[in-house]
């Protein structure tokens, strides 16, 4: 029995962080696209693909916030996880995306060790959270 592989959005505008966090995760079993420029991941973006988009936020021409926006746009349902070197953005989240639930903000560095074990653990905790929305009270 194969177990199933989670599909992630990789975007980051630093290339050596892309490369190796993206390798990195697919040695761990993750299927990563990979994206340097927000506008061509937003391009290449397809509803219902990816289990989780893990989006850098400062990046030119548009910045994680935004690209999450419109990404959500195409897939309301759609998980995000923020990678930023800085911890003061989850506040301005907040503030820009009050209906989001959405509290996954990941520091960077972070070993792809730890990378992975947030990721899956912030999944099941999101698929247990959904599980409890859909049981009838």
């Amino acid at each position: 029995m194969s177990e199933s592989v989670t599909k992630l959005l990789l975007v980051d505008d630093n290339h050596d962080i892309l490369y190796s966090v993206k390798l990195g995760l697919q040695r761990r079993n993750f299927e990563v696209d990979a994206f340097a420029n927000p506008l061509m991941a937003l391009d290449a973006f397809q509803a219902e693909k990816y289990d989780l988009a893990l989006l850098d936020i400062q990046m030119p021409e548009m910045n994680g916030f935004e690209l999450y926006r419109k990404l959500a746009q195409i897939e309301p349902e759609l998980k995000v996880c923020f990678f930023t070197a800085y911890e003061n953005y989850r506040e301005q989240f907040k503030k820009e995306f009050t209906e989001i639930r959405s509290d996954c903000f990941l520091r960077k560095p972070m070993s792809i060790e730890r990378l992975s074990y947030e990721i899956n653990k912030y999944l099941q905790e999101e698929g247990a959270a959904s599980i409890k929305e859909t049981i009838p009270r």
